[in-house]
């Protein structure tokens, strides 16, 4: 599953990523506004959140990756040379792992 999520006030792209056959799921680039949205389509699926990622530091919004982390228990992940904090800071060639994938 690769639902493409948008969000119109900061015209940001959230991608979910999920193992059709496990249910593990990734939410790559959250948007603290769309999280209901977000927790409403995890449960539809009937999806695991491994994993809330950011690809970078967000100045056009604010993550919802903590507010996903609390309300699911997930990973937050972002890039280490980022400088932001997370409960994964990611270099070249790591990898998130969940399902199959």
């Amino acid at each position: 599953l690769f639902p493409q999520l948008f969000e119109a006030s900061s015209c940001t792209y959230t991608y979910l990523l999920a193992d059709a056959a496990t249910g593990d799921a990734v939410i790559i680039d959250p948007v603290l506004e769309t999280v209901p949205r977000d927790l409403r389509l995890l449960r539809e699926l009937g999806l695991t959140l491994r994993y809330a990622a950011n690809t970078h530091c967000h100045a056009d919004h604010v993550t919802g990756s903590g507010a996903l982390r609390r309300a699911l228990g997930c990973s937050s992940a972002i890039g280490r040379q980022s400088g932001a904090s997370a409960d994964l800071r990611l270099g070249e060639g790591d990898e998130l792992r969940f399902g199959s994938f």
